[in-house]
């Protein structure tokens, strides 16, 4: 990538392959709780970096040839409930 002198990123020379896993919890959900620490340890199990933010965001990344089913599978249930929001970008 380059940046400007303001250390903005002004292009992307070429792409890592990352992706990124975003996950939103519903704060008022009565199992926020709950679906932090079993997010938290299938992050932990899969060894992938991740981040939290407030307890309510996640964000964890998936390097090249990462398959992300496992916690697909994880997040669709709750997505149903209405307890949480996610995506993956490309």
């Amino acid at each position: 990538m380059t940046i400007d002198s303001n250390h903005l990123v002004t292009s992307v020379v070429q792409k890592s392959g990352h992706r990124t896993l975003r996950v939103a919890l519903v704060a008022e959900h009565q199992d926020r709780g709950q679906l932090h620490e079993l997010l938290h340890g299938k992050g932990v199990e899969a060894a992938l970096p991740r981040e939290w933010l407030q307890g309510t965001y996640l964000s964890v990344d998936l390097p090249p040839g990462t398959d992300p089913a496992a916690l697909v599978e994880t997040l669709e249930a709750p997505a149903q409930a209405n307890a949480l929001h996610w995506e993956i970008d490309s």
